[in-house]
């Protein structure tokens, strides 16, 4: 059975109809890394597995390529059986599943499929190993090899920016085994150092102001050690303080920790001067945070559209915070407003969140489940338990 042919037929429909890729998935993690991935093509997302792509099939076959998800299916050998008999020779198929064993990889390309990609999926696996088969091109990233920068942008105050920033760094470190560098950028009233129960030096503020007296040695004597893997570089000026933040102060900064840290989780402050641009450039994932709330979601739009001309769509991903409090907006609202699901989902995790930041603690230590939450943002940024562990990432040449 041969699903998948390199060489179309001549063009007989629409060039738009025909250059579609649609995509059938069961969880939006998974359809947030095709979207980030596939972006700039004539993409479709729709809600469902390979039973729903057989389904579709049978009266649309108008497309360039499916992406179907096996996941939960018994026999999926069989359904292939069933897509093959309604798909055209011509059309690119690509699965993704929750087997990770080589056999079954090596039985699944030997039918002839394009790809296959085992949860849990993120932007970077969609970018290296499946955009290049059906698009033949890579989607423009980072050419450079510092460390991956992750920007936390809150679309409104209050709506848990900081604490997510916080924890998402420890967990980074805790997952990754990796050195991590908690950047933040709020000079004034800044709120991290207060979390952890430290106090910050003059020390960000020099460099951010004059490049010029910032090395290596400097920073490090400006950084707090929150824990052996994690390093929070903040401040704690007066309200008053006259700051004159440049654009090179900020690149320099960046710069250094890029040499000595594998990630920096950076809180930016919104809306961001021109000199913050130098974060969102260099962000290899903008994490737009917004609460359920008309301000939220308004905020969330612009801001998503700013950082997006900044850094380009496929590093914007949206993190709706407190998804479930109460008297928060529906969830169907805020896909409309949204125009999509939301790429990344934390609950409301109850009053524990706010007695960590009373105690001076993180919240990771002191609220059960944050950490289950956090952990698929946490795939999506490292790639942990994805792409690169396993034979799967030898077998695809990564």
């Amino acid at each position: 059975m041969n699903i998948a042919v390199a060489t179309p037929p001549e063009e007989t429909t629409s060039v738009v109809a025909r250059s579609r890729i649609v995509c059938f998935v069961n969880d939006e993690l998974t359809a947030a890394a095709l979207r980030k991935g596939l972006e700039g093509s004539n993409l479709s997302i729709r809600r469902g597995t390979i039973r729903n792509a057989i389904k579709m099939l049978e009266t649309d076959t108008d497309l360039f390529a499916l992406v179907t998800d096996i996941s939960g299916i018994d026999n999926p050998f069989a359904e292939l059986q069933r897509l093959a008999g309604v798909c055209p020779p011509d059309v690119r198929v690509a699965l993704v599943g929750e087997d990770r064993e080589i056999t079954f990889y090596r039985e699944l390309m030997e039918l002839g499929l394009t790809e296959y990609l085992p949860k849990p999926l993120t932007r970077d696996m969609v970018l290296d190993q499946l955009r290049p088969k059906l698009l033949g091109d890579a989607a423009p990233g980072p050419a450079d090899r510092g460390g991956h920068v992750i920007s936390i942008c809150g679309a409104q105050g209050g709506a848990g920016a900081t604490s997510i920033a916080i924890n998402l760094a420890l967990q980074l470190a805790e997952t990754t085994k990796a050195k991590v560098a908690l950047l933040d950028l709020h000079l004034q009233g800044g709120e991290t150092a207060v979390m952890l129960g430290v106090r910050p030096g003059p020390g960000l503020r020099i460099a951010l102001e004059n490049p010029m007296r910032a090395d290596t040695l400097f920073l490090e004597r400006a950084a707090i050690e929150v824990n052996e893997r994690v390093s929070l570089i903040s401040a704690d000026e007066e309200l008053d303080a006259q700051l004159d933040i440049t654009e090179a102060g900020v690149r320099h900064v960046l710069g250094l920790l890029r040499q000595r840290f594998n990630y920096i989780v950076v809180d930016v402050p919104v809306p961001f001067p021109p000199s913050m641009h130098p974060v969102i450039s260099l962000s290899r994932h903008a994490l737009v945070l917004l609460e359920a709330e008309v301000t939220g979601l308004r905020n969330a739009h612009a801001l998503r559209m700013a950082v997006t001309n900044i850094a380009g769509q496929d590093r914007v991903f949206t993190l709706l915070n407190r998804a479930n409090r109460a008297g928060g907006l529906p969830r169907a609202t805020i896909v409309k407003a949204l125009g999509a699901e939301p790429d990344m989902v934390v609950p409301d995790l109850g009053k524990g969140m706010t007695q960590a930041v009373n105690l001076g603690i993180p919240a990771l230590k002191h609220v059960s489940g944050l950490r289950r939450h956090l952990a698929p943002i946490v795939r999506e940024i490292s790639g942990v338990d994805a792409e690169r562990k396993g034979v799967l990432r030898r077998l695809l040449g990564l």
